[in-house]
């Protein structure tokens, strides 16, 4: 499947089509680049909130017992 036909997939969030199409009009090696680096910190910043909210949930637990 051409990479810019993923941009018609209903399946697919309007972030993703637009980072998508933006990438495509780049050098596609600094945009697998920073496709890479935004990758990383997203799943950072995913698992810095998780890790809080389990922390939230277990003083709650904790001060309920």
């Amino acid at each position: 499947m051409a990479l810019s036909r993923l941009a018609l997939d209903p399946s697919l969030s309007d972030w993703f089509k637009r980072a998508l199409l933006s990438a495509l009009d780049r050098d596609p090696v600094d945009a697998a680049s920073d496709a890479g680096l935004l990758s990383v910190v997203l799943d950072h910043r995913a698992q810095a909130i998780a890790a809080a909210a389990l922390a939230s949930l277990a003083i709650r637990d904790a001060r309920d017992r």
